[in-house]
Protein backbone atom coordinates (compact mmCIF):
# COMPACT_ATOMS: atom_id res chain seq x y z
CA UNK A 1 0.00 0.00 0.00
CA UNK A 2 1.28 3.27 -0.99
CA UNK A 3 1.82 6.07 1.54
CA UNK A 4 1.54 9.63 -0.23
CA UNK A 5 1.92 13.41 0.15
CA UNK A 6 -0.56 15.98 -0.83
CA UNK A 7 0.75 16.37 -4.39
CA UNK A 8 0.84 12.29 -5.31
CA UNK A 9 -2.61 12.05 -4.29
CA UNK A 10 -3.56 14.95 -6.46
CA UNK A 11 -1.61 13.50 -9.48
CA UNK A 12 -3.12 9.91 -8.96
CA UNK A 13 -6.63 11.51 -9.27
CA UNK A 14 -5.89 13.62 -11.93
CA UNK A 15 -4.74 10.60 -13.85
CA UNK A 16 -7.74 8.51 -12.92
CA UNK A 17 -10.04 11.65 -13.83
CA UNK A 18 -8.31 12.82 -17.13
CA UNK A 19 -6.74 10.00 -18.36
CA UNK A 20 -9.56 7.03 -17.68
CA UNK A 21 -12.89 9.69 -18.09
CA UNK A 22 -14.10 9.26 -14.93
CA UNK A 23 -15.65 12.01 -13.45
CA UNK A 24 -14.41 14.09 -10.72
CA UNK A 25 -18.29 13.33 -8.71
CA UNK A 26 -17.88 10.22 -9.12
CA UNK A 27 -14.70 9.50 -6.56
CA UNK A 28 -16.46 12.22 -5.00
CA UNK A 29 -19.27 9.69 -4.24
CA UNK A 30 -17.36 7.21 -3.66
CA UNK A 31 -15.73 8.70 -0.78
CA UNK A 32 -18.03 10.52 0.80
CA UNK A 33 -20.14 7.34 0.82
CA UNK A 34 -17.41 5.49 2.53
CA UNK A 35 -17.45 8.42 5.04
CA UNK A 36 -20.95 7.49 5.88
CA UNK A 37 -20.60 3.43 5.49
CA UNK A 38 -17.94 3.85 7.97
CA UNK A 39 -20.12 6.30 10.98
CA UNK A 40 -23.39 3.88 10.09
CA UNK A 41 -20.90 0.94 10.85
CA UNK A 42 -19.95 2.50 14.22
CA UNK A 43 -23.53 3.83 15.00
CA UNK A 44 -25.92 1.54 13.15
CA UNK A 45 -28.85 3.04 14.35
CA UNK A 46 -29.64 6.58 13.26
CA UNK A 47 -28.34 9.40 15.72
CA UNK A 48 -27.93 12.99 15.10
CA UNK A 49 -25.09 14.41 13.32
CA UNK A 50 -23.56 17.61 12.41
CA UNK A 51 -21.42 17.63 8.97
CA UNK A 52 -19.06 21.04 8.69
CA UNK A 53 -18.20 21.19 5.05
CA UNK A 54 -15.63 23.99 3.48
CA UNK A 55 -15.88 25.13 0.06
CA UNK A 56 -13.43 22.86 -1.63
CA UNK A 57 -13.97 18.86 -2.58
CA UNK A 58 -12.86 18.27 1.39
CA UNK A 59 -16.52 20.11 1.63
CA UNK A 60 -17.84 17.93 -1.51
CA UNK A 61 -17.22 14.80 0.41
CA UNK A 62 -18.75 16.25 3.29
CA UNK A 63 -22.20 16.97 1.36
CA UNK A 64 -22.18 13.46 -0.16
CA UNK A 65 -21.19 11.65 3.57
CA UNK A 66 -24.31 13.94 5.29
CA UNK A 67 -26.71 12.85 2.06
CA UNK A 68 -26.07 8.94 2.68
CA UNK A 69 -26.72 9.78 6.64
CA UNK A 70 -29.72 11.72 5.77
CA UNK A 71 -31.66 9.43 3.55
CA UNK A 72 -30.89 6.27 6.25
CA UNK A 73 -32.70 8.42 8.85
CA UNK A 74 -30.37 9.90 10.46
CA UNK A 75 -30.70 14.30 12.44
CA UNK A 76 -28.21 15.62 10.49
CA UNK A 77 -26.88 19.11 10.43
CA UNK A 78 -25.58 20.96 8.11
CA UNK A 79 -22.97 23.70 7.89
CA UNK A 80 -20.96 25.59 5.35
CA UNK A 81 -17.81 27.44 6.33
CA UNK A 82 -17.20 29.65 3.26
CA UNK A 83 -18.44 31.40 0.68
CA UNK A 84 -20.88 29.71 -1.16
CA UNK A 85 -19.91 31.02 -4.50
CA UNK A 86 -16.21 29.70 -4.04
CA UNK A 87 -17.54 26.25 -3.62
CA UNK A 88 -15.89 24.02 -6.64
CA UNK A 89 -17.63 22.91 -9.28
CA UNK A 90 -17.74 18.72 -7.78
CA UNK A 91 -18.50 20.33 -4.30
CA UNK A 92 -21.36 22.28 -5.89
CA UNK A 93 -23.16 19.62 -7.49
CA UNK A 94 -23.63 17.72 -3.73
CA UNK A 95 -24.16 20.72 -2.18
CA UNK A 96 -27.10 21.88 -4.17
CA UNK A 97 -28.17 18.04 -3.83
CA UNK A 98 -28.12 18.94 -0.02
CA UNK A 99 -29.97 22.09 0.02
CA UNK A 100 -32.84 20.36 -1.38
CA UNK A 101 -33.24 17.82 1.05
CA UNK A 102 -31.80 19.87 4.14
CA UNK A 103 -31.54 23.14 5.06
CA UNK A 104 -27.97 24.61 5.13
CA UNK A 105 -26.65 27.20 7.61
CA UNK A 106 -23.60 29.24 6.26
CA UNK A 107 -21.45 29.98 9.43
CA UNK A 108 -20.69 33.19 10.42
CA UNK A 109 -19.22 34.59 13.71
CA UNK A 110 -22.84 35.76 15.16
CA UNK A 111 -24.23 32.00 14.11
CA UNK A 112 -21.63 30.83 16.99
CA UNK A 113 -23.83 29.95 19.77
CA UNK A 114 -26.69 27.93 17.38
CA UNK A 115 -23.56 26.31 15.81
CA UNK A 116 -22.47 25.43 19.79
CA UNK A 117 -26.04 24.14 20.37
CA UNK A 118 -25.76 21.97 17.41
CA UNK A 119 -22.14 20.70 18.17
CA UNK A 120 -23.87 20.03 21.95
CA UNK A 121 -26.70 18.15 20.69
CA UNK A 122 -24.87 15.71 18.26
CA UNK A 123 -23.43 12.45 18.73
CA UNK A 124 -21.50 12.42 15.64
CA UNK A 125 -19.06 15.42 14.29
CA UNK A 126 -18.20 15.36 10.57
CA UNK A 127 -14.89 17.42 9.98
CA UNK A 128 -15.56 17.85 6.24
CA UNK A 129 -13.40 21.30 6.47
CA UNK A 130 -10.23 21.30 4.32
CA UNK A 131 -8.78 17.84 3.82
CA UNK A 132 -5.37 17.75 2.86
CA UNK A 133 -4.84 20.61 0.65
CA UNK A 134 -4.20 22.92 3.58
CA UNK A 135 -1.01 24.39 4.36
CA UNK A 136 0.29 26.52 7.33
CA UNK A 137 -1.83 27.95 10.04
CA UNK A 138 -5.51 27.91 9.81
CA UNK A 139 -7.99 31.49 8.93
CA UNK A 140 -9.32 32.68 11.72
CA UNK A 141 -12.94 31.35 10.70
CA UNK A 142 -11.50 27.57 10.07
CA UNK A 143 -9.90 28.05 13.36
CA UNK A 144 -12.63 28.91 15.56
CA UNK A 145 -14.64 26.14 14.06
CA UNK A 146 -11.49 23.82 14.99
CA UNK A 147 -11.74 25.48 18.65
CA UNK A 148 -15.65 24.60 19.08
CA UNK A 149 -15.67 20.90 17.81
CA UNK A 150 -12.46 20.29 20.03
CA UNK A 151 -14.36 22.02 23.09
CA UNK A 152 -17.35 19.98 22.86
CA UNK A 153 -16.81 16.98 24.72
CA UNK A 154 -19.87 14.41 23.98
CA UNK A 155 -19.65 13.54 20.12
CA UNK A 156 -17.71 10.74 17.88
CA UNK A 157 -15.17 13.26 16.01
CA UNK A 158 -14.47 11.68 12.13
CA UNK A 159 -12.30 13.49 10.18
CA UNK A 160 -12.70 14.04 6.02
CA UNK A 161 -9.29 12.64 4.85
CA UNK A 162 -7.02 14.37 7.58
CA UNK A 163 -8.24 16.16 10.73
CA UNK A 164 -8.36 20.07 9.25
CA UNK A 165 -5.39 21.76 10.78
CA UNK A 166 -3.00 18.53 9.99
CA UNK A 167 -0.36 19.00 7.63
CA UNK A 168 -1.00 16.01 4.68
CA UNK A 169 2.96 15.78 4.42
CA UNK A 170 4.81 16.44 7.63
CA UNK A 171 2.41 16.00 10.18
CA UNK A 172 2.78 19.69 11.46
CA UNK A 173 -0.20 21.48 13.27
CA UNK A 174 -0.22 25.23 13.25
CA UNK A 175 -2.04 26.46 16.24
CA UNK A 176 -5.19 23.86 16.32
CA UNK A 177 -6.21 20.81 14.77
CA UNK A 178 -9.52 18.70 15.17
CA UNK A 179 -8.78 15.83 17.21
CA UNK A 180 -10.50 13.26 15.45
CA UNK A 181 -11.34 9.81 16.88
CA UNK A 182 -12.22 8.81 13.47
CA UNK A 183 -10.12 9.63 10.20
CA UNK A 184 -11.61 8.08 6.81
CA UNK A 185 -8.72 8.87 4.00
CA UNK A 186 -9.17 8.18 0.54
CA UNK A 187 -7.06 5.62 -1.69
CA UNK A 188 -4.11 5.42 0.67
CA UNK A 189 -2.49 6.76 3.74
CA UNK A 190 -0.84 10.09 4.03
CA UNK A 191 1.93 10.80 6.06
CA UNK A 192 0.29 13.40 8.07
CA UNK A 193 -1.71 10.39 9.70
CA UNK A 194 1.33 9.02 10.98
CA UNK A 195 4.04 11.67 12.00
CA UNK A 196 3.61 13.68 15.14
CA UNK A 197 1.32 16.28 15.98
CA UNK A 198 -0.84 14.76 13.25
CA UNK A 199 -0.63 11.11 14.31
CA UNK A 200 -2.24 12.06 17.31
CA UNK A 201 -5.29 13.85 15.81
CA UNK A 202 -6.09 11.28 13.51
CA UNK A 203 -7.17 9.15 16.06
CA UNK A 204 -8.29 5.35 13.90
CA UNK A 205 -7.22 5.48 10.51
CA UNK A 206 -9.31 3.58 7.85
CA UNK A 207 -8.42 3.60 4.34
CA UNK A 208 -11.12 3.30 2.00
CA UNK A 209 -11.11 2.27 -1.90
CA UNK A 210 -12.68 4.94 -3.83
CA UNK A 211 -12.10 3.22 -7.07
CA UNK A 212 -8.69 5.09 -8.25
CA UNK A 213 -6.95 4.03 -11.67
CA UNK A 214 -4.16 1.63 -11.08
CA UNK A 215 -0.44 3.57 -10.69
CA UNK A 216 0.41 3.89 -14.60
CA UNK A 217 4.04 3.76 -14.25
CA UNK A 218 7.19 4.94 -12.68
CA UNK A 219 6.59 8.44 -12.91
CA UNK A 220 3.65 8.78 -11.12
CA UNK A 221 4.74 5.87 -8.54
CA UNK A 222 4.90 7.11 -4.67
CA UNK A 223 8.19 7.24 -2.99
CA UNK A 224 6.83 5.51 0.06
CA UNK A 225 4.82 2.08 1.19
CA UNK A 226 3.33 0.92 4.28
CA UNK A 227 5.83 -1.82 5.39
CA UNK A 228 3.46 -4.65 4.78
CA UNK A 229 4.09 -9.11 4.44
CA UNK A 230 3.05 -9.11 1.21
CA UNK A 231 6.25 -7.49 -0.60
CA UNK A 232 8.75 -9.78 1.52
CA UNK A 233 6.89 -12.85 2.98
CA UNK A 234 7.78 -14.89 0.38
CA UNK A 235 11.46 -14.85 1.76
CA UNK A 236 10.09 -16.59 4.83
CA UNK A 237 9.05 -19.59 3.18
CA UNK A 238 9.43 -23.17 5.12
CA UNK A 239 13.13 -24.20 4.90
CA UNK A 240 14.43 -26.70 2.15
CA UNK A 241 14.74 -30.21 4.12
CA UNK A 242 18.22 -30.79 3.08
CA UNK A 243 19.01 -27.22 5.14
CA UNK A 244 21.77 -27.17 6.97
CA UNK A 245 23.85 -24.61 9.72
CA UNK A 246 25.46 -23.78 6.64
CA UNK A 247 22.87 -22.61 4.79
CA UNK A 248 21.17 -20.17 6.87
CA UNK A 249 24.01 -18.03 7.33
CA UNK A 250 26.68 -17.22 9.85
CA UNK A 251 26.21 -13.58 11.68
CA UNK A 252 28.66 -12.33 13.41
CA UNK A 253 28.49 -9.27 15.93
CA UNK A 254 30.95 -6.98 17.60
CA UNK A 255 30.64 -5.37 21.04
CA UNK A 256 29.96 -5.96 24.57
CA UNK A 257 32.23 -3.71 26.80
CA UNK A 258 32.81 -4.00 29.90
CA UNK A 259 29.18 -4.09 31.57
CA UNK A 260 27.59 -3.99 28.49
CA UNK A 261 27.81 -7.77 27.53
CA UNK A 262 23.90 -8.14 27.46
CA UNK A 263 23.80 -6.10 24.24
CA UNK A 264 25.53 -8.44 22.04
CA UNK A 265 23.52 -11.80 23.89
CA UNK A 266 20.50 -10.60 23.24
CA UNK A 267 21.11 -9.13 19.47
CA UNK A 268 22.49 -13.16 18.92
CA UNK A 269 19.98 -14.65 20.39
CA UNK A 270 17.45 -12.83 18.21
CA UNK A 271 19.39 -13.58 14.98
CA UNK A 272 19.14 -17.31 16.04
CA UNK A 273 15.31 -16.64 16.51
CA UNK A 274 14.60 -15.41 13.11
CA UNK A 275 16.41 -18.17 11.18
CA UNK A 276 20.58 -17.43 11.54
CA UNK A 277 22.56 -20.97 11.06
CA UNK A 278 25.51 -19.86 12.95
CA UNK A 279 26.27 -17.08 15.07
CA UNK A 280 29.54 -15.68 16.31
CA UNK A 281 30.14 -12.83 19.31
CA UNK A 282 33.00 -10.47 19.10
CA UNK A 283 34.09 -9.26 23.08
CA UNK A 284 37.15 -7.53 24.58
CA UNK A 285 39.17 -10.42 25.84
CA UNK A 286 38.54 -9.69 29.03
CA UNK A 287 34.73 -10.03 29.15
CA UNK A 288 35.29 -13.10 27.44
CA UNK A 289 35.29 -15.61 31.12
CA UNK A 290 31.59 -13.78 31.48
CA UNK A 291 30.27 -13.81 28.32
CA UNK A 292 31.31 -17.55 28.44
CA UNK A 293 29.14 -17.93 31.19
CA UNK A 294 26.07 -16.26 29.50
CA UNK A 295 26.37 -17.90 25.95
CA UNK A 296 25.35 -21.21 25.56
CA UNK A 297 24.46 -21.63 21.48
CA UNK A 298 26.78 -18.48 20.25
CA UNK A 299 30.72 -19.16 18.98
CA UNK A 300 32.60 -16.77 20.63
CA UNK A 301 36.53 -15.29 19.14
CA UNK A 302 37.18 -12.56 21.68
CA UNK A 303 39.55 -9.95 20.71
CA UNK A 304 42.77 -8.03 22.60
CA UNK A 305 40.85 -4.99 25.18
CA UNK A 306 40.38 -4.79 28.73
CA UNK A 307 37.35 -3.35 29.31
CA UNK A 308 37.08 -2.49 25.63
CA UNK A 309 38.91 -3.04 22.30
CA UNK A 310 42.37 -2.15 21.73
CA UNK A 311 42.75 0.62 19.49
CA UNK A 312 44.48 -2.34 16.92
CA UNK A 313 42.43 -5.14 17.42
CA UNK A 314 40.86 -5.22 14.53
CA UNK A 315 43.75 -7.03 12.70
CA UNK A 316 42.28 -10.01 14.00
CA UNK A 317 39.80 -9.57 11.39
CA UNK A 318 41.82 -10.90 8.48
CA UNK A 319 41.68 -14.42 9.79
CA UNK A 320 38.58 -15.41 9.79
CA UNK A 321 36.21 -12.71 7.71
CA UNK A 322 35.44 -15.13 5.08
CA UNK A 323 33.50 -17.18 7.43
CA UNK A 324 30.75 -14.75 7.98
CA UNK A 325 27.64 -13.35 5.69
CA UNK A 326 26.87 -10.62 7.67
CA UNK A 327 28.28 -8.14 10.57
CA UNK A 328 26.70 -6.08 12.85
CA UNK A 329 28.85 -3.84 14.65
CA UNK A 330 27.59 -1.64 18.20
CA UNK A 331 25.15 -3.49 20.55
CA UNK A 332 27.38 -2.65 24.22
CA UNK A 333 30.51 -1.34 21.87
CA UNK A 334 31.53 1.65 24.13
CA UNK A 335 34.01 4.28 23.30
CA UNK A 336 37.79 4.07 23.35
CA UNK A 337 41.22 5.45 22.16
CA UNK A 338 41.35 4.62 18.79
CA UNK A 339 38.17 4.24 17.57
CA UNK A 340 37.82 5.87 14.33
CA UNK A 341 40.63 4.15 13.17
CA UNK A 342 39.04 0.99 14.28
CA UNK A 343 35.50 1.06 13.18
CA UNK A 344 37.21 2.96 9.86
CA UNK A 345 39.06 -0.40 8.90
CA UNK A 346 35.98 -2.66 9.67
CA UNK A 347 34.25 -0.71 7.51
CA UNK A 348 36.79 -0.68 4.77
CA UNK A 349 37.27 -4.26 4.87
CA UNK A 350 34.41 -6.38 6.11
CA UNK A 351 32.71 -7.58 2.54
CA UNK A 352 29.44 -8.69 3.36
CA UNK A 353 26.25 -6.89 4.41
CA UNK A 354 27.12 -4.56 7.38
CA UNK A 355 24.72 -3.49 10.01
CA UNK A 356 25.90 -0.28 12.31
CA UNK A 357 23.62 0.16 15.82
CA UNK A 358 24.27 2.06 18.92
CA UNK A 359 28.08 3.11 19.93
CA UNK A 360 29.07 2.38 16.11
CA UNK A 361 26.71 5.21 15.14
CA UNK A 362 27.60 7.46 17.76
CA UNK A 363 31.27 7.16 16.42
CA UNK A 364 30.76 7.84 12.76
CA UNK A 365 28.72 10.90 13.99
CA UNK A 366 31.91 12.06 15.22
CA UNK A 367 34.07 10.68 12.46
CA UNK A 368 31.41 11.63 9.21
CA UNK A 369 34.37 11.23 6.97
CA UNK A 370 34.24 7.32 7.31
CA UNK A 371 31.37 6.76 5.63
CA UNK A 372 33.77 7.05 2.67
CA UNK A 373 35.62 3.74 4.30
CA UNK A 374 32.61 1.81 3.20
CA UNK A 375 32.65 0.49 -0.06
CA UNK A 376 29.24 2.01 -1.99
CA UNK A 377 28.29 -1.76 -3.79
CA UNK A 378 27.95 -3.23 -0.08
CA UNK A 379 24.96 -3.21 1.42
CA UNK A 380 25.05 -0.73 4.81
CA UNK A 381 22.33 -0.35 7.52
CA UNK A 382 22.34 2.62 10.39
CA UNK A 383 19.82 1.77 12.41
CA UNK A 384 19.65 5.23 15.10
CA UNK A 385 16.68 6.53 17.46
CA UNK A 386 15.94 10.14 17.79
CA UNK A 387 19.06 11.01 19.89
CA UNK A 388 21.32 8.85 17.35
CA UNK A 389 19.72 10.72 14.12
CA UNK A 390 20.63 14.25 15.98
CA UNK A 391 24.31 13.19 15.70
CA UNK A 392 24.69 11.84 13.27
CA UNK A 393 23.27 14.81 11.29
CA UNK A 394 24.16 17.38 13.55
CA UNK A 395 20.54 19.10 15.07
CA UNK A 396 18.21 18.45 17.79
CA UNK A 397 16.40 15.60 18.55
CA UNK A 398 13.14 17.97 18.36
CA UNK A 399 14.32 18.75 15.15
CA UNK A 400 14.49 15.30 14.16
CA UNK A 401 11.22 14.52 15.40
CA UNK A 402 9.82 17.28 13.50
CA UNK A 403 11.30 16.05 10.42
CA UNK A 404 11.56 12.38 10.34
CA UNK A 405 10.85 11.70 6.88
CA UNK A 406 13.53 14.64 5.92
CA UNK A 407 15.63 13.37 7.91
CA UNK A 408 15.76 9.93 7.36
CA UNK A 409 15.57 10.22 3.41
CA UNK A 410 18.34 12.82 3.56
CA UNK A 411 21.08 10.33 5.33
CA UNK A 412 20.41 7.75 3.37
CA UNK A 413 20.78 9.71 -0.22
CA UNK A 414 24.03 11.15 1.41
CA UNK A 415 25.75 8.33 2.80
CA UNK A 416 24.72 6.00 0.26
CA UNK A 417 23.13 3.60 2.99
CA UNK A 418 19.60 2.00 4.22
CA UNK A 419 18.72 4.40 7.09
CA UNK A 420 16.24 2.74 9.83
CA UNK A 421 15.04 5.38 11.78
CA UNK A 422 13.24 4.05 14.83
CA UNK A 423 10.39 5.36 16.76
CA UNK A 424 6.57 4.82 17.10
CA UNK A 425 6.54 4.64 13.08
CA UNK A 426 9.86 3.53 11.87
CA UNK A 427 10.91 5.24 8.80
CA UNK A 428 12.99 2.94 6.50
CA UNK A 429 15.12 5.17 3.44
CA UNK A 430 17.05 3.70 1.27
CA UNK A 431 19.71 5.77 -1.19
CA UNK A 432 17.37 5.06 -4.07
CA UNK A 433 15.02 7.33 -2.57
CA UNK A 434 12.35 5.06 -1.68
CA UNK A 435 10.77 5.03 2.07
CA UNK A 436 8.96 2.46 4.25
CA UNK A 437 6.40 3.34 6.91
CA UNK A 438 6.47 0.77 9.77
CA UNK A 439 3.24 0.68 11.77
CA UNK A 440 3.80 -2.80 13.98
CA UNK A 441 4.97 -1.87 17.45
CA UNK A 442 4.38 -1.46 20.82
CA UNK A 443 5.13 0.93 24.25
CA UNK A 444 6.48 -2.39 25.47
CA UNK A 445 9.51 -1.97 22.92
CA UNK A 446 10.33 1.08 25.02
CA UNK A 447 12.91 -1.42 26.59
CA UNK A 448 16.59 -1.40 26.72
CA UNK A 449 18.09 -4.06 24.76
CA UNK A 450 14.87 -3.74 22.49
CA UNK A 451 17.20 -2.29 19.66
CA UNK A 452 19.78 -4.72 19.76
CA UNK A 453 17.36 -7.66 19.14
CA UNK A 454 15.79 -5.43 15.94
CA UNK A 455 19.76 -5.32 15.05
CA UNK A 456 20.50 -9.31 15.30
CA UNK A 457 17.22 -9.54 13.34
CA UNK A 458 18.36 -7.36 10.44
CA UNK A 459 21.51 -8.68 10.57
CA UNK A 460 20.19 -12.68 10.44
CA UNK A 461 18.09 -11.98 7.15
CA UNK A 462 20.96 -10.10 6.03
CA UNK A 463 22.81 -13.64 6.40
CA UNK A 464 20.60 -15.73 3.97
CA UNK A 465 20.94 -13.34 1.31
CA UNK A 466 17.84 -11.79 1.29
CA UNK A 467 17.73 -8.54 -0.39
CA UNK A 468 18.65 -5.68 2.17
CA UNK A 469 15.75 -3.62 1.45
CA UNK A 470 13.31 -6.94 2.34
CA UNK A 471 15.71 -7.92 5.17
CA UNK A 472 14.83 -4.78 6.93
CA UNK A 473 11.48 -4.32 6.40
CA UNK A 474 11.17 -8.07 7.16
CA UNK A 475 13.03 -7.26 10.54
CA UNK A 476 11.89 -3.96 11.30
CA UNK A 477 7.57 -5.41 11.00
CA UNK A 478 8.80 -8.72 12.84
CA UNK A 479 10.12 -7.14 15.86
CA UNK A 480 7.08 -4.74 15.86
CA UNK A 481 4.75 -7.77 15.78
CA UNK A 482 6.80 -9.12 18.43
CA UNK A 483 6.73 -6.01 20.81
CA UNK A 484 2.43 -6.34 20.10
CA UNK A 485 2.11 -10.45 21.33
CA UNK A 486 4.62 -9.41 24.11
CA UNK A 487 2.81 -7.03 25.87
CA UNK A 488 -0.75 -9.26 26.59
CA UNK A 489 -1.31 -7.16 29.78
CA UNK A 490 1.03 -4.13 30.37
CA UNK A 491 3.61 -3.09 27.92
CA UNK A 492 5.32 -1.66 30.80
CA UNK A 493 5.88 -4.72 32.64
CA UNK A 494 7.33 -6.75 29.36
CA UNK A 495 11.00 -7.73 29.54
CA UNK A 496 13.55 -7.85 26.79
CA UNK A 497 13.17 -11.90 26.96
CA UNK A 498 9.48 -11.87 26.26
CA UNK A 499 9.66 -9.43 22.93
CA UNK A 500 12.19 -12.71 22.27
CA UNK A 501 10.30 -14.82 23.28
CA UNK A 502 7.19 -13.98 20.86
CA UNK A 503 9.18 -13.65 18.07
CA UNK A 504 8.05 -17.24 16.76
CA UNK A 505 4.85 -16.20 17.25
CA UNK A 506 5.27 -13.40 14.84
CA UNK A 507 7.26 -15.15 12.44
CA UNK A 508 4.35 -18.18 12.63
CA UNK A 509 1.46 -15.56 12.22
CA UNK A 510 3.47 -13.99 9.42
CA UNK A 511 3.66 -16.97 7.44
CA UNK A 512 0.49 -18.78 7.72
CA UNK A 513 -0.57 -17.85 4.61
CA UNK A 514 2.67 -18.99 2.72
CA UNK A 515 2.53 -22.03 0.67
CA UNK A 516 5.27 -24.03 1.25
CA UNK A 517 8.02 -24.56 -0.82
CA UNK A 518 8.92 -27.76 0.03
CA UNK A 519 6.79 -30.64 1.56
CA UNK A 520 6.39 -30.53 5.32
CA UNK A 521 5.63 -34.27 5.60
CA UNK A 522 7.42 -37.54 4.54
CA UNK A 523 5.92 -41.52 4.77
CA UNK A 524 7.64 -41.94 8.38
CA UNK A 525 7.16 -39.11 9.84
Amino acid sequence: MYLVTAKEMRDLDRYTIVQTGLPGVVLMENAGKAVADEVMRRFPEPKTAVVLAGAGNNGGDGWVAARHLLFRGWNVHLWLAGDEEKLTPDARVFYEVCKRVAPVERYQPEKRERLWQHLQQAEVIVDALLGTGAKGGLRPLMAELVSLINQQERAYVVAVDLPTGVDADTGRVDGEAVQADLTVTFAFPKWGHYLRPGADCSGEVKVADIGLAPVPDVNLEPSARINLPDEWKQHLRSPSPWAHKGTHGHVWIIGGSQGMLGAVTMAGQAAYRTGAGLVTLTVPRSEHPALAAKATQEIIWSWPGEGVFSRTSYQWLDQRKSRYSAVAIGPGLGRFAGEEEWLGELMKKIEVPLVLDADALNILADHPALVEKRPPHLPTVLTPHPGEMARLIGCTVKEVETSRREAATELARQTGMTVVLKGRYTILAFPDGKQRLNVTGSPALAKAGSGDLLTGMIASFLARNIPVKDAVCMAVYLHGKAGELAAKFLPQSVVVSDILSAMETALHQTVSTIVPAYPTHFPGN
